[in-house]
């Protein structure tokens, strides 16, 4: 990502409290109405990146676990302030982010990545007792078969 230095972009964006409002524009900033918000207030002034998107290869396609972009809000008077962060979309909602925090969010996904390996292993030992008896044990007689998680 450029640093702030590396572009002589600017915007103006007319607003509804403060009219037209000139602010450098980022490199990374898609420049899209959506995130200027033409009329609106100063306050919700944003810039934002396109998408990135972490998908997972499924049977049935690739869905999208995670969306993530580069943000910036140069007027906002909450937090993460005025400096550029990454909002992480999860279950819908998006989530701002600092870079510790991406770190921390990076390390809690390889925790679950290593309980989905536990989960294949554990799989695997299902699936092999249930091939020594040939699919001929019910699942009644065994507790394994058919145990919620």
């Amino acid at each position: 990502m450029p640093d702030h230095d590396n572009s002589s972009r600017t915007v103006t964006v007319p607003t509804c409290d403060h009219g037209p409002v000139t602010v450098w524009e980022p490199d990374w900033c898609t420049g899209s109405e959506t995130e200027h918000q033409p009329g609106g207030y100063r306050v919700d002034i944003t810039h934002a990146s396109p998408d990135y998107e972490f998908a997972v290869s499924t049977s049935r396609g690739t869905p999208v676990v995670l969306r993530a972009c580069f943000e910036q809000r140069p007027f906002t008077e909450r937090p993460p302030g005025h400096v550029p962060f990454v909002n992480v979309e999860m279950d819908g909602d998006w989530h701002p982010h600092g870079s510790d925090d991406l770190r921390h969010l990076s390390n809690t996904l390889m925790a679950h990545a290593d309980r989905l390996l536990e989960l294949a292993d554990r799989l695997d030992g299902l699936t092999t007792a249930f091939d020594a008896t040939k699919g001929g044990t019910p699942a009644a007689a065994n507790p394994e078969i058919g145990r919620g998680c």
